[in-house]
């Protein structure tokens, strides 16, 4: 950041982090008075979100900057840069479930982070909340609490009803003044892109927190290789500002590409001075959807191209892409963006050896895309919901991915006599070893561990009599039809191949 004499006092950037089913956005709907949680599809935020909110302390309004990252195990690395934009984490344990994987996770982000954090055990509005038992969970992973031995503060919440969150919120605020928060308001503004999607009427836009310094009508953000002129700011109620200073969150119109979430921001006084710092652009990778059915060593990818309406979306999507299917069968991405289906998504669909499924999160599809998918028979599914989307991706693979020869060893014998040999006829005697030996299934011989032949059993004694199969520890005499000779010492596999 900037470097300067003058330095103000900093409100603190909180991100709100733990299990996906523990109330982080049930404890932000509380704080904001809002109604964010009946609005989110699944009831799992999809997007990482910034909201301001205000506090009175000792006469004094003081803001708090929160930072909503979805909890679902897809958002895991979205939630690792929101550790790293913020100030304070608020760590929520649940009182009737306690510590989870998920919460672990949290935890060693914000460790990683090295970030100070503050406990919210919620839920103890719930009949079976155990205080103690969730305390105990959480010093079993060395999160030694203040007033049991520890100085990680905490706070019993209830995100429902309101219980103890003014407390929470004090507690956030002793945090901060401990850790003496600074910036600099006359320095240029410098931050992270939280959020990043594409307005269908006014273009590119992200929303920045501004970690420090001073965001003025006039200058240039650059994000990567993104420019936006600070032309239509918004605050994130969707109020036009003139300016914004740290710890704010905003809304950035204007950009010339999308920046990616994550990526750090830096305000220059005017668009030459930012397109002078622009970073030269990166070799073009070759992207176009071209999957065989399968590749010289029998794998498989299902093409897929992606459209989402935001880059936290996206990313999200493909981290929860690539743990679908097996090292044999997988979907592969092989286009991706953001914004409405166009026809050059169908197109580049239909353009690979194998079409292509498109597939869109929150977006929709353009009349000629549609038209046109439909002329060429080429399916387009929509979903809002990510978990709704992987299972339709896992079970599309099942569908296409080609059926391959299984073979299934059940039993192994070995040769004890050779009996007689003629032509095509053989007739053995031997023990099984292994599994079972079967009527009327194939068999092969091996011979000091190298396959000699391979054979089908044509009857079968035991304490002679005829019988269908032999068990492990049997002995029995069969009839063995094969092109080779089976002899004394051999060793035997009984097998089935099937198409799966």
């Amino acid at each position: 950041m900037n470097a300067t004499k003058h330095t103000e006092e900093r409100p603190p950037i909180v991100v709100v982090m733990g299990h996906v089913d523990h109330g982080k956005s049930t404890l932000l709907d509380f704080i904001r008075k809002s109604n964010t949680v009946a609005k989110e599809a699944g009831g799992i935020t999809q997007h990482v979100a910034a909201y301001e909110v205000e506090r009175e302390k000792e006469g004094q309004k003081r803001r708090i900057t929160f930072i909503d990252t979805p909890g679902h195990a897809a958002f895991a690395a979205i939630r690792a840069r929101g550790a790293n934009v913020a100030d304070i984490a608020i760590l929520v344990v649940a009182a009737d479930d306690g510590v989870k994987a998920q919460t672990l996770e949290a935890l060693q982000q914000i460790r990683d982070a090295k970030i100070p954090f503050v406990v919210a055990i919620n839920k103890i509005d719930k009949p079976n909340a155990d205080l103690n038992r969730t305390q105990a969970s959480l010093m079993e992973k060395e999160v030694y609490l203040e007033k049991l031995g520890g100085d990680v503060p905490w706070a019993a919440i209830s995100a429902k009803t309101g219980a103890g969150v003014e407390g929470l919120l004090d507690l956030i605020l002793i945090v901060a003044e401990l850790h003496e928060l600074k910036g600099s308001p006359s320095a240029d503004a410098e931050g992270y892109v939280i959020e990043a999607h594409r307005d269908q009427k006014r273009g590119l836009a992200a929303t920045l927190v501004i970690r420090n310094g001073h965001l003025r009508g006039g200058m240039a953000v650059l994000a990567g290789r993104a420019i936006a002129p600070v032309r239509i700011l918004e605050a994130t109620t969707g109020k036009t500002l003139r300016d914004a200073t740290f710890s704010t969150p905003v809304q950035l119109v204007g950009f010339d590409e999308l920046p990616r979430v994550g990526e750090a921001f830096k305000a220059y006084k005017n668009k030459k001075e930012a397109e002078a710092a622009r970073p030269k652009p990166e070799a073009p990778v070759n992207r176009a959807p071209q999957a065989a059915p399968e590749d010289e060593e029998g794998h498989f990818a299902m093409p897929v191209i992606v459209r989402a309406d935001t880059t936290g979306s996206l990313e999200a999507i493909t981290h929860e892409v690539v743990t679908i299917g097996d090292e044999k069968d997988y979907v592969s991405i092989v286009q991706s963006g953001i914004g409405t289906i166009s026809e050059s998504d169908v197109k580049a669909a239909l353009a690979g050896r194998n079409p292509a499924v498109v597939i869109g999160f929150n977006v929709g599809v353009d009349e000629v895309a549609k038209e046109f998918a439909r002329q060429h028979g080429l399916r387009i599914e929509l979903f809002d919901i990510i978990y709704k989307l992987t299972e339709r991706l896992a079970e599309l693979l099942k569908e296409t991915r080609p059926r391959r020869e299984v073979e299934q060893v059940f039993g192994r014998a070995k040769v004890l006599k050779q009996f007689s040999s003629r032509k095509d006829l053989h007739v053995i005697g031997g023990k099984v070893a292994e599994g079972y030996l079967q009527r009327g299934t194939s068999v092969r011989a091996l011979r000091r561990g190298v396959v000699v032949g391979v054979g089908k059993i044509q009857n079968m004694q035991a304490n002679k009599q005829d019988v269908n199969r032999v068990e492990t520890g049997g002995e029995f005499g069969a009839q063995v039809e094969s092109a080779f000779e089976i002899m004394e010492g051999d060793s035997l596999e009984c097998f089935s191949v099937t198409m799966a």
